[in-house]
């Protein structure tokens, strides 16, 4: 009797009785790989060397009562497919099928349907082993997507037809600062989403499926954390043309709006600094004949005329023009310059320069200066323009301490950057005033045009830096300064 080519690989018939060597001879005779073991034992030493599809057992077998064998059986070996040999008493064949049997044979049944029994189970086996391997195929694919998603730098979100969460990458949760996990089966009506006349994330769901899609700039905001600007691209996905769900991406453009504003800062400044060297260029020569004049007239006019009253303030105000005129050349002469020069430049060198500039500036009596390690970081630049900002900033801290305090200078590496904090103790700005300080002409002080900030800033920016300010009126500011290093400059 010949069969078709079988899906059984391996079979192990267990028992000594007659019923359990007809099985085993008609199963032997159709050329199926049958083995046959005496008891238990001999049962579990043959499990072990594995390769096996089909388990028959006579209920009788020696050396275990049949349902703690099932029980061993189906406990070590849960994917192989355990047959009992009838007849058994109708009150055990329940607790037999509950023990781990897959089903209950008559061992009667003639040699064909008794193939044909065997040859279904094990058809029935490959079947669930070929499952258990696409299974493994699907779970590792589904691994390798996530683990591609969790790459992404945008937010990932796929939902169902209701709205709720079916799954995030790693990013998603960043964005919505949750644990990871927690965002699965989550509905969405509880996170604040506003712009085009929506209100909350799960609105956007809704047009998205009513839509098919849409996009644009949102302003996120995940549960107790501050207000993310966002651009949104929602868009229904379908399988064989029926909608399943949607799924929504979240590009965080919170660097990219600071990037804006950086560049717009950067603009509006060289602009004021056009005007500025305009101005500049308008009042040197009549501050010259100014001045002149006023000398003339001081050295004229009798001591006891009535003008010689006047004229140390006028000659004290166009000294004072004179100065501001001054700091705009040495203004534009540092921005102009500060990005042709580059190479390669010792940061402690720098420190050590402006420091020794600042001394000619510095009471020690009232000024305590501290001063933290010095990295031997190298920086790409120019010198002359990186001591001048540093210096700037120092002298700014002193002049921020009329009655005395502690300036503090740190430097150090972040983030292969060049990390440069000065802070002081002095009076503070104020809240209203932290978006001009950069400006040119603004000034809280009685003399100065108001450029030594703004010089700072310009070099920083030619310098691809990055200018950081936290101040408390009457506690102190600090500035930081961030700088690539040589290895991580710009080419």
């Amino acid at each position: 009797m010949s069969l078709q080519p079988q899906p059984v690989t391996a079979i192990l018939v267990a028992g000594t009785g007659s019923v359990s060597r007809r099985c085993a001879r008609i199963l032997g005779k159709a050329d199926l790989p049958v083995g046959q073991v005496r008891d238990w034992q001999q049962l579990l030493e043959h499990l072990d060397n594995g390769g096996l599809s089909l388990l028959i057992i006579e209920p009788g077998l020696k050396g275990m009562n049949l349902l703690e064998g099932l029980r061993l059986v189906r406990k070590i070996y849960p994917h192989l497919l355990s047959l009992v040999l009838g007849p058994i008493p109708p009150e055990l064949q329940g607790p037999t099928l509950q023990a781990g049997a897959e089903d209950i044979m008559p061992g009667d049944l003639p040699p064909p349907l008794l193939l044909n029994w065997v040859q279904s189970f094990g058809e029935r086996q490959r079947l669930h082993q070929d499952n258990e391997g696409l299974r493994s195929q699907i779970l590792e694919t589904e691994a390798y997507l996530a683990q591609i998603l969790d790459q992404l730098e945008e937010g990932i979100l796929t939902t169902d037809l209701t709205g709720r969460v079916l799954s995030a990458n790693r990013m998603a949760q960043n964005l919505f600062q949750v644990p990871a996990g927690t965002l699965k089966g989550r509905a969405l009506e509880d996170i604040s989403f506003v712009g085009d006349g929506l209100h909350n994330l799960a609105q956007g769901v809704l047009r998205v499926m009513e839509t098919g899609g849409h996009e644009g700039r949102f302003l996120l905001t995940p549960g107790v954390g501050s207000p993310l600007p966002v651009y949104f691209r929602g868009t229904v996905y379908r399988q064989e043309g029926q909608v399943m769900g949607a799924i929504l991406v979240f590009r965080d453009l919170t660097g990219q709006e600071a990037l804006e504003l950086r560049l717009e800062e950067s603009e509006r400044l060289a602009a004021l600094g056009q005007i500025a060297a305009g101005v500049a260029h308008e009042i040197r020569n009549p501050l010259m004949a100014m001045g002149g004049l006023l000398k003339r007239w001081e050295r004229k006019l009798p001591e006891d005329h009535p003008g010689q009253g006047y004229l140390p303030a006028i000659l004290e105000n166009v000294r004072r023009l004179e100065t501001m005129v001054q700091e705009i050349d040495e203004y534009l002469r540092h921005v102009r310059t500060s990005g042709e020069q580059r190479a390669e430049v010792g940061l402690e060198a720098v420190l050590k320069t402006a420091l020794g500039k600042l001394e000619a500036h510095l009471n020690p009596d009232l000024v305590h200066l501290e001063i933290g390690p010095m990295p031997r970081i190298k920086l790409l630049g120019d010198a002359g323009s990186l001591v001048e900002m540093f210096f700037q900033m120092l002298l700014n801290g002193v002049e921020a301490m009329p009655q005395g305090g502690t300036l503090k200078l740190e430097a150090g590496e972040e983030n292969r950057q060049a990390v440069i904090r000065i802070a002081d103790t002095g009076r503070g700005i104020a809240p209203e005033d932290l978006a001009s300080i950069y400006h040119p002409f603004f000034t809280t002080k009685m003399t100065g045009a108001g450029m030594g900030l703004t010089k700072v800033y310009m070099i920083a920016q030619r310098h691809r830096g990055l200018i950081e300010v936290d101040s408390r009126p009457n506690q102190g500011t600090t500035f930081t300064v961030r700088l690539p290093s040589k290895a991580n400059a710009p080419g």
